[in-house]
């Protein structure tokens, strides 16, 4: 993944995940019994009425309804959402059957009331209270004051089309490992070799190396990246290379600028998703900022301070 466009994303839970991984092995087993099918001239007839407390399945003596599967349903990130309604819904039975089986096994050992357990529960419980706050205090600010199109315009004027104009380069790059490295390609360069060859052979960002010879595009003089990447590149002139390598979390660079310019202003249509997002945030954040104000908060700045200044190993 390309050194610019390094970002995680995060797919699912890895709660879900998991449990995705074992449904997918239960499944493969005979573990569990079905009802006996009907016979065939039986099942052309037109399936049963299904409700919220219709019985989708048995474990021991404990009911999974189709109400079960709709709560968990529920909870799940889009991406599961999407999935046909059939396979989803095969998938959450198969994962609550596992879920009870496993969960009265462990209720029988008493683990529920170890501390390690409660203090997860609690843990989970002021998490889930926190976003359930936040959640109904947006919606009763949204009502009274929506995110509409004149909204997300004004700030879009005053971000965006009216905002002082932001500065960006055109950069290229080589990363390695070494500093030795990085010192024998740029001695290369001053000898008269390619940028873009070098950076085929040598660079271990293979996206902008393999592909594009280093070329990381248009990159503003504001975007998240690494500082001393961004200090060392912008105080390059148009047309040349750094003198030294440039050390960041990720290795040894070798920069090089073919030119500047001033960002252009993007249209209202290709930002106005981020806009509203950043709306949403001004107004979450503004909520939070009334709550704290309404709080009375003390600090024991001296126990802070000494809790700052320990080792790491010592912090528990």
């Amino acid at each position: 993944m390309s050194f610019y466009n390094k970002s995680f994303k995060f797919a699912a839970t890895l709660l879900f995940s998991s449990s995705l991984l074992t449904t997918a092995v239960i499944a493969a087993e005979p573990a569990v019994t079905s009802t006996p099918s009907a016979p065939a001239a039986q099942n052309q007839s037109s399936p049963s009425k299904i409700d919220e407390n219709t019985v989708l399945a048995t474990v021991n003596d404990k009911n999974i309804t189709y109400h079960d599967v709709q709560n968990m349903r529920k909870m799940l990130p889009d991406q599961y959402k999407s999935l046909p309604a059939p396979v989803l819904t095969t998938i959450i039975l198969q994962q609550l059957i596992v879920q009870n089986a496993v969960l009265q096994v462990a209720e029988k050992q008493n683990l529920q009331n170890s501390p390690e357990v409660k203090q997860q529960i609690e843990f989970m419980q002021k998490d889930i209270l926190f976003s359930t706050f936040q959640k109904s205090e947006l919606e009763k600010n949204l009502k009274q004051n929506p995110i509409d199109d004149k909204a997300i315009q004004t700030f879009y004027d005053q971000h965006f089309a009216n905002a002082a104009p932001v500065k960006e380069a055109h950069i290229c790059h080589i990363l390695v490992k070494t500093q030795p490295e990085a010192v024998k390609i740029i001695n290369q360069l001053h000898a008269g070799k390619n940028f873009a060859n070098l950076a085929k052979q040598y660079s271990t960002d293979k996206e902008s190396g393999s592909e594009n010879g280093g070329d990381l595009g248009w990159v503003k003089q504001n975007d998240p990246l690494a500082p001393e990447f961004i200090n060392a590149a912008f105080a390059l002139k148009a047309n040349t290379i750094t003198t030294a390598p440039v050390k960041t979390q990720f290795g040894w660079h070798v920069i090089k600028v073919l030119g500047y310019r001033n960002a252009p202003v993007p249209p209202l249509d290709k930002v106005k998703d981020e806009i509203r997002k950043n709306l949403y945030q001004q107004r979450m954040k503004t909520i939070i900022e009334n709550v704290i104000k309404q709080s009375k908060i003390t600090k024991n700045d001296e126990a802070i301070h000494s809790l700052t200044q320990m080792p790491a190993t010592q912090k528990k």
